[in-house]
């Protein structure tokens, strides 16, 4: 289900609908409700993966305050499960991404950066730069990193399992001896 104030689709002559071309659509749904399908991956820790679709919900709706404060609760159980060390947030993070060399430092980088926003600020549009497309940023962000320790892994796992199953099932034909029912025949002659 997409909710929006504005008529996204028309008709043609044939009756039937389509999108208007030249409209950025997701921009124009203020509530949009996904099929199961597009659910946070199940391999993503619950109490994190409830936070993140919590999160995606208020910010559909525009909840800024209750989109970031899901948003940062993901963040800090994130340093929690993964025993993440150190005296402050930013120490924290820092410690994820020596902890996490092959993630790309940047991304940890950029969750570094929520705790500017937040810390010591009572309300939410005390940070110059808070809106929608920012914390859009930082929850897609956080999306990535999860990505990358919880669900890259596992699919790697998975691959190199498969991998191993067909090299099997390779070697063990190039160890069976040939057939002895099937003699060789001289090649005959086409007339």
């Amino acid at each position: 289900m997409h909710l929006s104030y504005q008529l996204l689709v028309e008709g043609d002559s044939h009756g039937r609908t389509t999108f208007k071309s030249g409209i950025d659509i997701d921009s124009l749904i203020f509530y949009s409700v996904p099929t199961s399908f597009f659910v946070v991956d199940p391999r993503i820790p619950g109490e994190i993966r409830e936070l993140i679709t919590e999160a995606d919900g208020c910010l559909k709706m525009n909840y800024l305050t209750g989109a970031s404060a899901c948003t940062r609760k993901a963040i800090y159980e994130l340093t929690v499960l993964e025993k993440a060390v150190g005296d402050d947030y930013e120490s924290r993070i820092k410690s994820l991404k020596q902890k996490y060399p092959a993630i790309d430092s940047n991304l940890f980088d950029i969750l570094a950066h929520i705790q500017g926003m937040t810390s010591d600020k009572i309300h939410e549009q005390s940070w110059p730069h808070w809106d929608s497309d920012n914390l859009k940023f930082l929850l897609e962000t956080l999306k990535a990193v999860l990505y990358e320790i919880y669900v890259l892994p596992n699919e790697k796992a998975e691959r190199f399992t498969k991998i191993q199953q067909l090299k099997q099932k390779v070697k063990a034909k190039d160890i069976d001896p040939p057939s002895k029912d099937v003699e060789k025949q001289p090649p005959t002659k086409l007339q």
